[in-house]
């Protein structure tokens, strides 16, 4: 499993990078934390998504055109180029663990 973090400035208050302590919240090793100012992951994401709209619309959390404090989830040997769907997309992420936790547990 590989776990990808991206950091974006959202919150009026996000005008640097997350400091050590936003980040210590992430302490599992598989993860790896990205600052993203420029906000290109979720424009390619969102570019994904209304390109192939996936089948289930995240409950929350859209700034400025950008969702935010969501989870997504692909399935184990999904590939980019094939714009693979997401098995799970929701949040915010604090919400949404029980419901993320069952996915895994289910996903082949």
């Amino acid at each position: 499993m590989r776990v990808l973090v991206v950091w974006e400035p959202i919150l009026p208050t996000d005008f640097t990078s997350p400091s050590g302590s936003a980040l210590g919240r992430i302490a599992d090793q598989r993860a790896r934390q990205f600052w993203d100012p420029k906000h290109l992951v979720a424009q390619e994401l969102n570019r994904r998504s209304t390109a192939k709209p996936p089948e289930v619309k995240p409950a929350c959390c859209l700034s400025r055109g950008f969702y935010w404090d969501d989870v997504i989830l692909y399935a184990p040997h999904a590939q980019w180029h094939d714009e693979p769907p997401p098995a799970f997309l929701n949040g915010p992420v604090i919400h949404v663990i029980p419901a993320l936790e069952n996915t895994l547990n289910n996903i082949k």
